[in-house]
């Protein structure tokens, strides 16, 4: 069996579950994100996710997959495909590094019998991952600034 992994991270001024928060606000991804657009899920372990990948020059590609990790604050992960012709599992794992500092870490592992056929194309797709990483970390960076107007404080009367 053939497979191919695409492995990113980046370095995040935030607390983990600023993080988790933004990264599971599936409905606001039209919103910031460069890569993945109309994820429909519940996060619990199992759970369908239905969602498209945004690609240069192409029409969404709309794809189906199941969530096969769920760490709060920690981890998600989603696989889907065919176990023989190219399977992708797409995880997202969050570090904690030091008290508001995380590493994100942002890739996918391809396997299949076509992985070979498709290298050319997973060879340009970092690019993307790179891209949703900054634009997640800039949508967590602004909200968790507390010149934002979006911090997590509770505001009373």
């Amino acid at each position: 069996m053939f497979s191919y992994d695409i492995d990113t991270s980046i370095d995040i001024e935030a607390q983990a579950d600023a993080i988790w928060q933004v990264l599971t606000e599936f409905s606001a991804y039209e919103d910031w994100s460069p890569m993945l657009r109309n994820v429909q899920t519940q996060l619990q372990p199992g759970a369908p996710v239905r969602f498209e990948v945004l690609r240069e020059g192409s029409r969404p590609m709309k794809l189906k997959a199941k969530i096969t990790t769920l760490s709060e604050d920690r981890g998600l992960a989603w696989r889907g495909g065919s176990v023989v012709f190219v399977s992708g599992e797409h995880y997202f794992r969050i570090e904690q590094l030091a008290e508001g500092l995380c590493r994100l870490h942002h890739g996918e592992r391809f396997k299949g019998l076509i992985v070979p056929l498709l290298k050319p194309k997973l060879k340009r797709a970092p690019e993307l991952y790179r891209a949703m990483n900054e634009a997640l970390k800039c949508r967590v960076e602004d909200r968790s600034s507390p010149l934002s107007g979006h911090d997590n404080l509770s505001e009373t009367n």
